[in-house]
C-alpha cells in the first residue's frame, strides 16, 4: 500500500513539473493516419500516451491474473493448510510437554498429512500414545514415520527402542537396536540403549563384552557403566561358582578391566567365590594384596575364614593390620580364627570376647563355642551356640532372608 502511494505521489509530481514546463508554450501536434487527423497540444499528447500505456498495463495484468487465478487460489489454500498444520504441530508438542497426552496425540495426528515434516508429527504422536498405554497405535505411528521418511531411519528406530525399553519390552528393544546397529554400528545412544536392554534381560555375558568396548565407555555415563559392569561381573562369577568352574571364574577375573578389579563389591565377591570353590591360597592372595594397601571389611572376613598353610604367618598379618586399622570386628574375628588354628586358646578367646563386647555376632559366638569344645568345656560351648543362634535370628529378618532364622526347636536343642 505504501509503495503504491509513493508511486502516485511521484506521478503527480512529474505531471506538475511537466505542466509547469509547458505552461509558457503548449506546443502543437498534428497526426494524420489513413484519413484520420488528430490535433492536440504537446501536453495532451503526453497525457494521452501515459493514460494509454497505463490502460494497456492494466489490461495485461487483468489477462494474466485471469489465466493464473486457479494456481493462485490453489497456492493460497496450500499455504493456509501448511500454516494450520504447523500451528497444530506446535500445539501438539506443547500439549506433549505439558503432559496432556490425549490432546497431544489428536493435535499431532489430525493435520500431519499437511505438515512439511509429517514424520516428526508421528514420532511425537508415538510418545503420546505410549503414555496413554496404546502400544498398537504407537507402533503404527512409528511405521508411518519410517515410511514417510526412510532417510530418518536412525531417529525412528532410536525412538522405537527407547519407548520399548520404557514399557519393559526389552526383547523387542534388542531386535530394534540390532536393526539400528546394522545402519550405524557406533551410534552412542544406540549402544547405551542396547546395554540397557541386555541389562534388563539378564544377558550378562553379552553385556560384559559390550561394556568392555571403548565405544560403550563413551556412550554411558561413568556411574551407569560401573553399575552395569559391577552387576554383570558379579552375576557371571556367581554362575561360575554355581557350576563349580574355578577355571572359568579365574578367566573372568583376568579378562575384567583393571578398574573393575579394584571395585570393592567385585573384588570381595571374587574372593568369596574362590573361598567357596576351595581355592584358599588364591582367596588369601586377593585379600592380602588389598588389606596391605587399604581397608576392606569383606576381604578381612574372607581372610579370617580362609585356611593358610602358614597359620603363624596368617596370625602375624592379622595382628599387623590390627595395629594399622584398629580393632575392627572383622579383624578381631580373623585374629580369633588364626589363633584357633595355632591352638592359642586363651589368645583366641580374648580376641573373640572383645568382638562380642562391641558388636555381638554369630561368627564370634561360633568360634567361642569351638574354643570351649576344644578345651573340654561343653556347657559353655552349648551356651555360646545358643547365643550364636539368637544373634543370627536377630540378623536374619534385617537381611530379608527368613530361611536363615532358626526355629525354636533348634534353639532349645542347642
Amino acid at each position: 500500500m505504501i509503495r503504491w502511494l509513493l508511486i502516485g505521489v511521484l506521478v503527480l509530481a512529474l505531471g506538475a513539473a511537466t505542466a509547469y514546463f509547458l505552461r509558457p508554450e503548449t506546443g502543437y501536434v498534428l497526426v494524420s493516419f489513413h484519413g484520420w487527423i488528430v490535433e492536440t497540444s504537446v501536453l495532451g499528447l503526453v497525457i494521452s500516451l501515459v493514460v494509454g500505456m497505463l490502460g494497456v498495463w492494466l489490461l495485461l495484468r487483468f489477462v494474466s491474473g485471469s489465466v493464473s487465478l486457479p494456481w493462485t487460489v490453489r497456492s493460497a489454500l496450500d499455504r493456509r493448510r501448511r500454516d494450520r498444520a504447523q500451528t497444530s504441530f506446535e500445539s501438539g508438542l506443547l500439549h506433549l510437554l505439558e503432559g496432556n497426552w490425549k490432546r497431544a496425540e489428536i493435535e499431532l495426528v489430525r493435520r500431519a498429512a499437511d505438515h512439511h515434516a509429517a514424520h516428526l508429527n508421528y514420532l511425537a504422536a508415538a510418545r503420546a500414545a505410549q503414555r496413554l498405554g496404546a502400544a498398537a497405535r504407537r507402533d503404527r505411528y512409528l511405521d508411518l514415520a519410517l515410511s514417510l521418511a526412510p532417510e530418518m531411519q536412525r531417529a525412528t528406530l532410536l525412538t522405537q527402542a527407547e519407548l520399548q525399553l520404557e514399557r519393559g519390552e526389552a526383547v523387542s528393544a534388542r531386535h530394534t537396536l540390532e536393526r539400528l546397529r546394522a545402519v550405524d554400528a557406533k551410534h552412542p545412544y544406540a549402544m547405551a540403549l542396547q546395554a540397557e536392554s541386555l541389562f534388563r534381560m539378564g544377558e550378562w555375558e553379552d553385556l560384559r563384552v559390550l561394556l568392555s568396548s571403548d565405544a560403550a565407555t563413551q556412550a554411558l555415563t561413568s556411574a551407569r557403566r560401573r553399575e552395569m559392569l559391577e552387576r554383570c561381573l558379579i552375576e557371571r562369577m556367581s554362575a561360575a561358582e554355581q557350576e563349580a568352574r574355578l577355571d572359568q571364574l579365574k578367566a573372568l577375573w583376568d579378562a575384567s578391566p583393571r578398574e573393575a578389579r579394584q571395585w570393592p563389591a567385585v573384588r570381595a565377591h571374587y574372593a568369596q567365590s574362590l573361598l567357596r570353590l576351595n581355592a584358599q591360597a588364591d582367596a588369601l592372595a586377593v585379600a592380602t594384596e588389598t588389606l596391605n594397601r587399604e581397608w576392606d571389611a569383606s576381604l578381612a572376613k574372607v581372610y579370617g575364614e580362609a585356611v593358610s598353610g602358614d597359620a603363624l604367618g596368617q596370625l602375624a598379618s592379622v595382628e599387623q593390620w590390627l595395629s594399622r586399622y584398629g580393632e575392627r570386628p572383622e579383624l578381631l574375628i580373623a585374629a580369633g580364627h588364626a589363633c584357633l588354628r595355632n591352638r592359642l586358646w586363651g589368645k583366641a578367646r580374648s580376641y573373640l570376647e572383645a568382638v562380642i563386647r562391641e558388636t555381638p555376632s554369630a561368627a564370634a559366638y561360633l568360634a567361642l563355642a569351638q574354643i570351649c569344645e576344644a578345651t573340654q568345656k561343653p556347657e559353655e560351648a552349648v551356651a555360646y551356640y545358643r547365643q550364636g543362634l539368637q544373634a543370627q535370628a536377630l540378623i536374619a529378618p534385617q537381611s530379608g532372608n527368613p530361611l536363615a532364622q532358626p526355629t525354636p526347636g533348634q534353639v532349645s536343642k542347642a
